[in-house]
């Protein structure tokens, strides 16, 4: 990367910064060129031997072709600043930036080099088995075969994950405006707007092979055998590709000769975050240091992220490929309200404090250079996502949510009775079902915690002092819970059942040398 910045002072009271980021990121390569990327548009070789073309394939890296994607050479980030004191103890500051993330994390797919054989449990819905126990394999094992047989590997099974070679950088672009107000020269106020747009945001997972929504109006018949043309051209599947009859759904598909595409994880996602910040610092006056922040916010974004595994019941798993904008919702970490106030207070008491200032000896030892310390936390809780019963869109790869009927959250809002379960229907088959990816009206249980600290020093000498410390964790031992439980089709849905810890109180003492 290479950055320019200059600051000029174009006044006496108005400062500009100005400033041009150029980055490259490299895309990832592999000693042996043991990785590959995913061709969405090539005409994959297994056409030739059923009689009609199928598209993609699997395009595998070259001493010629060593990038698991084609690298981006237009990623400009500038920024902008500007700050301006409009008097003595006012400054209004203002900016905006465009800031690149990284593009992809860890190594590529290792598909050809690294392989399992799928044991095929039934071909018709866990209507009937298919293999059993005592012949789990029974066309063999799937052996690696490296890149030997080019756009024919894993034909049959599902590619999980698959990387586009056409990859879309992912950046955030983030702007501010504030005041800054001293009120005293010890007491400061932040008044300030904050706001940031991704653009191309990672998503967790995408599946590239589901089946298009046109064809849900064929109900049922999605369902149904038809004759395979892949029979005798495949040895061994995950989906039933080597059977002499496959479900028609999967030749509808857009990639019918795999059992899924799975792109992960892909830059297609979007995001907005906006937020009101009022901050309070009072600093070192009268043996007291205080800081009080408050946000209100909000988040919304289409995808849940890379990180979507970190949010169990969070509703990651996008519901239909083709139409992002059902997924936007806020997002699962959103806190529209959060108050955090941190404090250090030396108390009044030792020698040369406002109380006993001549003590000394013992009586200053044990009564004087005594400290409180504390975080003071009072959060809104997270929204919550409801997952259904099943999953019965026969999308072959989509997903679903149920159908909001109601008023999810009870008039009598209770740790058992958190969700309104009539609020909430199993969806009619062949549909994606209509709940938000996430609930901004029912949430999870607000979170209010006071940790406390006491603290006492002895200093013996400038490079030798002793300390003792008691540390409370949730001080007042308030009940924090957990979610509820949100699997609709559970007999404890909506009922909170865990808590976070109660109170905790440690000690310890330290010496300094």
């Amino acid at each position: 990367g290479w950055y320019l910045q200059d600051d000029w002072k174009a006044t006496q009271k108005l400062t500009v910064n100005l400033g041009l980021r150029y980055e490259i990121q490299t895309a990832p390569t592999e000693r042996y060129n043991r990785q590959q990327y995913f061709d969405f548009t090539a005409v994959n070789p297994i056409s030739s031997a059923i009689g009609f073309n199928v598209p993609g394939e699997l395009v595998f890296n070259t001493d010629k072709n060593r990038g698991l994607y084609n690298t981006q050479y237009k990623n400009f980030a500038p920024r902008i600043g500007l700050a301006y004191q409009f008097m003595p103890k006012l400054v209004f500051r203002t900016g905006y930036g465009i800031f690149f993330v990284p593009n992809y994390n860890g190594n590529g797919p290792l598909t050809g080099y690294s392989q399992s054989t799928p044991w095929v449990t039934t071909l018709d819905n866990q209507l009937t088995p298919n293999n059993t126990l005592s012949n789990a394999f029974p066309n063999g094992e799937v052996l690696p075969q490296g890149s030997a047989q080019g756009g024919l590997t894993d034909v049959g099974f599902g590619l999980n994950p698959v990387v586009n070679p056409v990859r879309h950088s992912a950046y955030v672009q983030q702007w501010m405006a504030g005041a800054q107000y001293s009120l005293t020269n010890n007491d400061l106020i932040d008044i300030t707007y904050v706001g940031n747009h991704g653009v191309h945001v990672l998503a967790q997972y995408l599946e590239w092979n589901q089946l298009p929504t046109k064809d849900f109006a064929l109900g049922s018949q999605l369902l149904a055998q038809v004759p395979n043309p892949f029979f005798g051209h495949l040895t061994g599947s995950g989906c039933g590709l080597d059977q002499p009859t496959v479900i028609q759904g999967q030749l509808l598909r857009p990639f019918p000769e795999y059992c899924s595409v799975t792109e992960a994880p892909p830059a297609v996602g979007a995001s907005n975050y906006n937020a009101l910040q009022i901050t309070y610092n009072h600093r070192w006056h009268s043996g007291l240091n205080v800081n009080v922040s408050y946000t209100y916010s909000r988040f919304t974004d289409d995808v849940q992220g890379s990180s979507g595994w970190a949010f169990p019941g969070s509703g990651s798993s996008v519901r239909d490929a083709y139409n992002l904008g059902a997924e936007r919702s806020v997002d699962s970490s959103d806190i529209p309200h959060s108050l955090v106030v941190n404090y250090i207070y030396e108390l009044p008491f030792g020698h040369g404090k406002q109380l006993g200032g001549d003590w000394k000896g013992p009586v200053n030892a044990i009564l004087g250079g005594w400290q409180l310390t504390g975080i003071v936390y009072a959060k809104s809780g997270f929204p919550l996502s409801i997952s259904p019963v099943s999953n019965n869109t026969n999308s072959f790869g989509g997903n679903q949510r149920p159908n909001l009927v109601g008023n999810p959250r009870p008039a009598n809002q209770t740790i058992n009775n958190w969700i309104n379960p009539a609020a909430f229907a199993q969806p009619a088959a062949f549909t994606f079902g209509n709940a938000p990816r996430n609930l901004e009206n029912l949430r999870a249980p607000r979170y209010n915690d006071w940790d406390m600290g006491i603290q006492k020093w002895w200093d013996f000498s400038e490079s030798k002092r002793l300390q003792f410390r008691i540390e409370m964790f949730n001080a007042l031992n308030h009940p924090n819970f957990f979610a509820p439980d949100t699997n609709l089709g559970d007999s404890s849905f909506g009922k909170i059942s865990q808590a976070y810890p109660s109170r905790d109180v440690q000690a310890a003492m330290k010496f300094y040398f």
